[in-house]
């Protein structure tokens, strides 16, 4: 039986650890609830609309050895590449002129370009008008001010799991600790920022999900985000199991009771692994969809996975659309928060 709270009725105004478990284990009929009332927390603080924001990932040279990403410095046979800023500034353009108002940089952790090339990129796409978001891994903090001078606002860096012993053997070299630093310095650099796991890693538990959402309301968030697990060719996990779908819903519903105002999309990894995978993310309260704009020669390179479900502008809009939602530009969701 769904408590009262998710049928509308606040109950203390706070979540303890067995409600946000409660969630992540509830039944089929349950969670039809349970999604019923993260769009009702939604549409009460954004109203019934959801956005369009593009990427384009502009660099696939990795100097990290993360176990599921074939992108991993061991990985010796990836084609590795890297766009020019001409070419990411076209991209970007061509998305302003489809009206899309939110360019997303991402790379993938590396010393292949300085600072200040990026930093130009950043300004040429910011002149446009457009909100510049970035997810380039760990940099320095002089790097971290330069780049919000020349215009970055936002900055996603997945913790990827809050389980200690696990990110580090997920991600040989890192801690958990110096993440969650980082994403603390940048905030205190002004950036607004975006963090959530990687749902299916071998070992994971639903209490260590439990802390996935702890962590990011204590980290207050402006982004949140769940990915599903899919294997890589290449690495030590391309033969481990896939995430699982149902769960990786009932987070993405779980994130929006708890966390509230935070911006969620619907990842391509819901699509790649069930029919309507994105609608369904958006049936659970996300309402932020990702449109692909990495140059076909190379995205394929870019290897989070193998397989990859590229997201194309209609496909996102026709999405939106299905949801019930109207498109709108990040911009105008935030305006009426």
């Amino acid at each position: 039986m769904i408590d009262s709270y998710w049928l509308g009725e606040r109950l203390d105004g706070g979540f303890s650890r067995e409600d946000l478990r409660a969630l992540l284990t509830s039944s089929d009929e349950e969670a039809r609830e349970i999604y019923a009332a993260a769009r009702g927390v939604r549409n009460g603080i954004f109203g019934d609309r959801a956005f369009v924001r593009a990427v384009v990932e502009f660099a696939n040279e990795c100097r990290c050895s993360c176990l599921y990403c074939g992108m991993r410095v061991e990985n010796r046979a990836k084609k590795r590449f890297m766009l020019s800023r001409d070419e990411i500034v076209e991209i970007a353009a061509r998305a302003s002129e489809n009206g899309i108002r939110t360019f997303f940089l991402q790379a993938a952790e590396s010393e292949e370009y300085d600072a200040d090339w990026l930093g130009d990129v950043i300004r040429r796409i910011a002149d446009m008008g457009m909100m510049v978001l970035l997810c380039v891994g760990i940099h320095s903090e002089d790097d971290l001010d330069l780049w919000y001078d020349a215009g970055a606002r936002k900055f996603i860096l997945k913790h990827e799991t809050s389980d200690p012993g696990l990110f580090a053997g997920m991600k040989p070299g890192f801690t958990l600790a110096d993440r969650i630093r980082w994403l603390e310095v940048l905030k205190e650099h002004g950036y607004q920022v975006g963090s959530g796991p990687l749902l299916g890693l071998p070992g994971q538990t639903v209490d260590s999900l439990v802390e996935d959402l702890i962590l990011m309301k204590k980290l207050d968030v402006d982004m949140s985000s769940v990915s599903l697990f899919l294997p890589a060719g290449g690495t030590p996990l391309e033969n481990h199991p896939v995430g699982d779908v149902e769960l990786g819903l009932r987070f993405v519903a779980a994130m929006r009771l708890y966390l509230e105002d935070t911006l969620i999309p619907a990842t391509s990894t819901f699509e790649r692994l069930s029919v309507d995978g994105q609608l369904k993310c958006f049936m659970a309260g996300a309402n932020v969809i990702t449109v692909n704009m990495t140059p076909p020669g190379v995205r394929d390179d870019y290897e989070l996975y193998t397989k990859r479900f590229y997201v194309g502008l209609e496909h996102a809009r026709r999405t939106i659309r299905r949801a019930g939602l109207k498109e709108t530009t990040e911009a105008e969701l935030l305006e009426n928060e």
